[in-house]
């Protein structure tokens, strides 16, 4: 059983590595033709969500007043209360005006977004990129980039909502080199890190 565990991780750096910042801004530009979408992109991106958490946020989950967010809808990651970058205020600002608290933040026809309508987007990007994309790949992206970007291990398994460092190890699969500037790698792709 052990060695069946050890070839499924292998199988999984394999099939899904990180996707490099040029990858991640060529998604970006591509999710652009959709203006939810290229909010939605950004907001996996940035913070790591899964699906659930992304269609779960309600307006009451954003803290102006000290620019964070409150992701705790996952069954399976930790709650966590990450800053919102700079590139992501102005629209998270704007989509939230005229909800009440407990309104969702993204909502679809039927109230509330679905996991499907972005898997849909998944698959667009995907047409127009030819790049494969997930959820998990973009987790795994983030935590690569974040590393690159000078964030410590600790931070970075905060970010994510990992309980363990060895959640960070599996999600990494290989360890890329640290600079030593932190920065929010959206911050560096759209070119406003100082």
């Amino acid at each position: 059983m052990k060695k069946e565990k050890s070839t499924r991780k292998k199988i999984l750096s394999e099939e899904n590595p990180p996707l490099s910042k040029e990858e991640i801004r060529l998604l970006l530009n591509a999710s652009k033709t959709h203006e939810n979408h290229y909010l939605w992109f950004r907001m996996l991106y940035s913070f790591g969500l899964q699906l659930s958490e992304l269609v779960s946020l309600r307006v009451e989950d954003l803290d102006w007043s000290h620019h964070k967010i409150l992701i705790h809808h996952s069954q399976t990651l930790n709650p966590r209360n990450p800053s919102i970058p700079l590139s992501l205020r102005r629209d998270l600002w704007y989509i939230s005006q005229g909800k009440q608290g407990e309104d969702f933040l993204f909502s679809g026809r039927m109230g509330k977004l679905r996991p499907r309508t972005v898997q849909k987007m998944f698959s667009k990007l995907e047409e127009l990129t030819g790049l494969p994309i997930s959820v998990f790949r973009l987790r795994r992206s983030l935590a690569s980039h974040l590393i690159e970007a000078g964030w410590d291990l600790e931070s970075i398994q905060e970010q994510l909502g990992l309980s363990s460092q060895k959640s960070l190890r599996d999600l990494l699969g290989k360890k890329p080199k640290r600079p030593l500037l932190k920065i929010f790698p959206l911050e560096e792709i759209n070119g406003s890190a100082a």
